[in-house]
């Protein structure tokens, strides 16, 4: 990973740059896509600031850190960026359970049983008109009839409607 180190009123030393560098190769482990990182350490008077930013597959992830001691500074911006990695890469990652979706059959079986018996019917769907399709429903005592549209060859549906007349669903309407 790419560590700039910038000072602001004290000279970066060997030392530091070598603890702040060994201090973000640390974040390495927690994200591999982190691709760069800038330090910006400031004194001033007896505050010591450290100013962490990384760039993480295009996300910035920041943190800034006071206290009376420089390496303190740096370990508690470097602890809160970890802390940012790794929300970030748990809000990446789906935990939750793929669930596969089941076939007609398989959601009756396993369907709960809840005081009534569901049964799975597959009536055949004769080709007829919107008229005679109407006309058989009213001889049977269906609430609804399945038929394949003469014309036009797709699955339409009639049904008895609540005030006694007949509804016609046609899935190109």
């Amino acid at each position: 990973m790419k560590t700039t180190v910038t000072g602001r009123h004290i000279e970066v030393t060997p030392a530091l740059k070598a603890y702040v560098e060994e201090r973000i190769n640390h974040l390495a482990r927690y994200s591999n896509r982190a691709t760069e990182a800038s330090v910006i350490l400031t004194v001033e008077k007896y505050r010591h600031q450290a100013d962490v930013t990384v760039n993480v597959n295009g996300t910035v992830v920041q943190a800034t850190e006071e206290t009376s001691e420089m390496y303190a500074s740096i370990d508690q911006a470097v602890e809160k960026v970890e802390r940012q990695i790794k929300k970030l890469n748990d809000r990446l990652h789906d935990h939750r359970q793929r669930v596969e979706p089941l076939s007609v059959d398989e959601a009756v079986a396993g369907a709960p049983v809840l005081g009534r018996t569901v049964v799975a019917e597959r009536p055949a769907v004769a080709a007829m008109t919107p008229e005679d399709a109407a006309s058989s429903l009213e001889r049977g005592s269906d609430s609804f009839l399945l038929f394949r549209h003469a014309a036009t060859a797709q699955v339409n549906l009639v049904y008895r409607k609540a005030d006694g007349t007949v509804g016609w669903i046609d899935p190109n309407s």
